[in-house]
């Protein structure tokens, strides 16, 4: 059984973007039902995207899972690295930030839950 530390997991998230894509999901998938209907940080919780990054969260975790904004999948899903990306999601990103950076910033942000995501499913 593998035990993941958070300097593991952050370095999975630094050079892997398929890993970010997977994390921005899990968080997304950790928000309560009505922080994931109105993309907004609801509960004082600890768990799931915080207030500042809710929006940003939400929005990229929708276009992965091929979801509108009443999440329903009806869409084709796509990654953050995908052509459309940087400009439906620009005003989420720094000057010169790309959609697959932002995401990255939020998961190593929140890699503590990620982490104990990791470790829940190896137990």
């Amino acid at each position: 059984m593998t035990i993941y530390t958070r300097d593991q997991i952050n370095k999975i998230l630094i050079t892997n973007d398929s890993a970010v894509e997977r994390a921005i999901i899990v968080l997304f998938n950790r928000q309560t039902a009505d922080e994931q209907s109105t993309a907004n940080t609801n509960h004082s919780n600890s768990i799931g995207f915080s207030a500042c990054d809710a929006k940003a969260g939400t929005r990229f975790a929708r276009f992965l899972l091929g979801m509108n904004d009443r999440n329903q999948v009806v869409y084709r899903k796509k990654n953050l690295t995908h052509n459309t990306s940087r400009r439906i999601f620009s005003r989420y990103c720094r000057d010169g930030e790309t959609p697959i950076d932002r995401a990255r910033r939020i998961a190593l942000k929140h890699s503590r839950q990620l982490v104990d995501e990791a470790n829940n499913k190896a137990g």
